[in-house]
This record gives C-alpha cells, sequence and structure tokens, in this order.
C-alpha cells in the first residue's frame, strides 16, 4: 500500500516537473531579455536534473546518479559560455 502511494507521488511530481519544463521553454523562447533566457535555460537543467534524480530514486538505478551529476556539470558550463557570449555582445556595443 505505501509503495502505491510512492508511485502515486512519483507520478504527480513528474507531471508537475514536466508542465515547470514546458512553461520554462515557453519563458525562454518568450523572454523579453537575454538575461531572463539564460536564467530559464538555467531553470531548466536543474529541473531535468530533479527529473533525473527522481528517475533514480523510483528505479533504484545507481548510475543514474551519474548520469545526473554529468548534467548538472553541462548544464553549468553551458549557462557560464552563454552567460560570457552575451556579456561580450552588450560590452561591445556600449563601445
Amino acid at each position: 500500500m505505501i509503495e502505491t502511494a510512492y508511485d502515486i507521488l512519483f507520478g504527480i511530481a513528474f507531471v508537475v516537473l514536466a508542465l515547470c519544463i514546458l512553461a520554462l521553454i515557453i519563458r525562454s523562447i518568450l523572454g523579453p531579455g537575454v538575461t531572463e533566457r539564460v536564467i530559464c535555460v538555467n531553470m531548466i537543467g536543474t529541473t531535468v536534473t530533479s527529473v533525473f534524480a527522481m528517475l533514480a530514486v523510483l528505479m533504484k538505478e545507481l548510475w543514474l546518479y551519474d548520469i545526473c551529476l554529468i548534467y548538472v556539470l553541462v548544464s553549468f558550463l553551458s549557462v557560464v559560455i552563454l552567460s560570457k557570449v552575451f556579456m561580450n555582445r552588450t560590452k561591445n556595443r556600449l563601445l
């Protein structure tokens, strides 16, 4: 009975996180500025990492934690690179 409750809880959490990812994708496309888009990309990475972590707990697979850590590193580096690119663009506009 308790495992059924956990399955229902995980199902609801997956649906909520999927809706959050969809809303963030829409926000990143329609965002008024570059900074909002970079923040949305970062939040999408964090939400996908949460999904991976929940899958690891649900499936009891330890290798998914490794995938989760790799995805966090790639997401962080992409945000750093995007920030650097957009800062250089704005710096060139000011000059």
